[in-house]
């Protein structure tokens, strides 16, 4: 006989619910926990016991896209407008003669550029990492590669605002 303490384990047939599994993968990914502490928690919660894990203030994949549109959408407004003003005043040497107004009043006013800090966000996205066991070290090799990802884009976001535009 062996003197190791009782491991209680929980098995679970699935077979009138084939996609579940699926789902609840899915839901304790966008939880930043694994699929055992999620049903776990789950259960804990049912029978009315304190869960283990506590919610983390980690961004949703869908609000970090969110910023980086807001940020490429005021890049394309203002690169947009520059390109209407050209267009414009090719318009008037072309014509000799000045545009017409209602031109002149749609074209959105050049405002300096306001860019974002880009490492500050760079920074904040990876303070949000985090797994169901807590922060990712940043010797992980997630954190790594998320790392030289946001590096990698931000270069060619920097890279991209020192191009000139064509004309």
């Amino acid at each position: 006989m062996t003197d190791k303490p009782l491991r209680p384990q929980l098995n679970i047939r699935l077979d009138k619910y084939p996609s579940l599994l699926d789902d609840i993968k899915q839901a304790a990914g966008d939880r930043n926990t694994t699929a055992s502490q999620f049903v776990l928690d789950a259960i804990l919660s049912a029978v009315g016991k304190p869960t283990t894990t506590t919610p983390t203030d980690t961004a949703s994949l869908e609000a970090i896209l969110a910023e980086v549109d807001e940020l490429i959408d005021a890049k394309l407004d203002k690169r947009l407008g520059d390109f209407e003003r050209r267009l414009l005043a090719q318009f008037r040497q072309d014509d000799g003669q000045p545009a017409p107004e209602e031109l002149i009043e749609d074209i959105p006013e050049t405002r300096p550029e306001v860019r974002p800090d880009y490492q500050a966000v760079r920074d904040r996205v990876l303070r949000s990492l985090t797994t169901g066991r807590g922060r990712i070290a940043p010797s992980a090799p997630q954190y790594r590669a998320a790392s030289r990802a946001l590096d990698r884009f931000i270069s060619e976001i920097e890279a991209d605002a020192k191009t000139p535009p064509k004309a």
